[in-house]
């Protein structure tokens, strides 16, 4: 039986919807492979946006998920590895994905091109007859509406029957696109299953117990995760957002980073040297006044010279 679920974040857009977007991210040099699996990971040295061919190791049906170089739309930006926007590979070096307006086919070349950050995933508890059949499954919805998260009717649903007689059931964001893709074959991919929130990120299918990852590729490892999407005050987050960063006084800023070679962490705010952490989780109290749009920089650096940059727009009261 197919269920959905208002998305708990429906009263803080009504609340916020005047608030425009308001994060961007910035990539910088050099790449690096992280091993998270027993399997051998292998990384792509090619770097011309045309004539890119899918590893070796890619078959019909596998996943990739990847994270943008910068993102215009704050819908889409999530901190984590790879949880940014999902595609099924269906063979002759293309793969479908939903965007906007509707789900399509296109080149590896495209995502190569447009990512920073990106994995390969395998269901490995399927078949290759089952891995070919989610593919064409996903194929046979190319040009289906995108379903939109974040417009009327402002919930997500999790639907794997396109047939059905809902008012988005025929539609598609990308993380569902892909689950329902294996659903239909017998097989769930959400870590949630149908746990509350009833949608399914990016984070739920990367750590299924279905999934295996293959070849991974990271290329700009540090991310802003403290202020995010929210109201904070006095150092507080009162009230998550959709869009907009809000700082009310004091801020201790967090940023991560997934590069185990990286020896410190510098902050800026709009492009103003402000101090250096050394030491792991990398923080800044920013407690200086301020008022209005205000961008916050973070720069992490390893012994080689390599300079990973992220940043995230904030309005600044007091």
């Amino acid at each position: 039986m197919t269920r959905y679920v208002i998305n708990k974040t429906f009263t803080l857009y009504i609340l916020l919807i005047f608030i425009g977007t308001s994060t961007v991210s910035t990539l910088n040099s050099s790449s690096e492979i992280i091993n998270h699996t027993s399997i051998p990971l292998q990384h792509n040295t090619q770097f011309a946006c045309d004539n890119i061919t899918v590893p070796d190791c890619v078959e019909v049906g596998d996943l990739l998920l990847l994270d943008f170089p910068w993102v215009t739309f704050i819908y889409f930006k999530i901190p984590g590895l790879h949880n940014e926007h999902g595609a099924i590979y269906v063979g002759n070096n293309s793969f479908v994905d939903a965007v906007i307006p509707v789900v399509k086919q296109r080149d590896y070349s495209h995502f190569y091109s447009l990512q920073k950050n990106f994995v390969i995933l395998r269901v490995k508890t399927a078949n290759e007859s089952q891995r070919y059949a989610a593919a064409a499954w996903a194929e046979s919805q190319v040009g289906s509406p995108y379903q939109h998260t974040f417009r009327p009717p402002w919930f997500a649903l999790k639907i794997a029957n396109s047939n059905l007689p809902l008012p988005t059931a025929e539609k598609f964001y990308c993380m569902e696109l892909l689950w329902a893709a294996y659903y239909n074959q017998g097989i769930d991919i959400d870590q949630n299953e149908w746990k509350f929130p009833w949608w399914v990120p990016g984070k739920d299918i990367l750590h299924d117990d279905d999934i295996q990852i293959i070849y991974q590729s990271i290329t700009n490892s540090t991310e802003i995760t403290t202020p995010f999407k929210g109201i904070y005050v006095k150092n507080k987050k009162i009230m998550g957002t959709l869009e907009k960063t809000i700082v009310i006084g004091s801020i201790t800023i967090e940023a991560v980073t997934y590069n185990e070679n990286v020896t410190k962490m510098d902050f800026y705010i709009d492009n103003v040297y402000k101090a250096t952490d050394t030491s792991e989780p990398y923080q800044w109290i920013w407690d200086e006044q301020a008022t209005g749009r205000k961008v916050i920089q973070a720069v992490s650096c390893d012994p080689e010279g390599n300079h990973y940059s992220t940043s995230v727009i904030v309005w600044k009261l007091m």
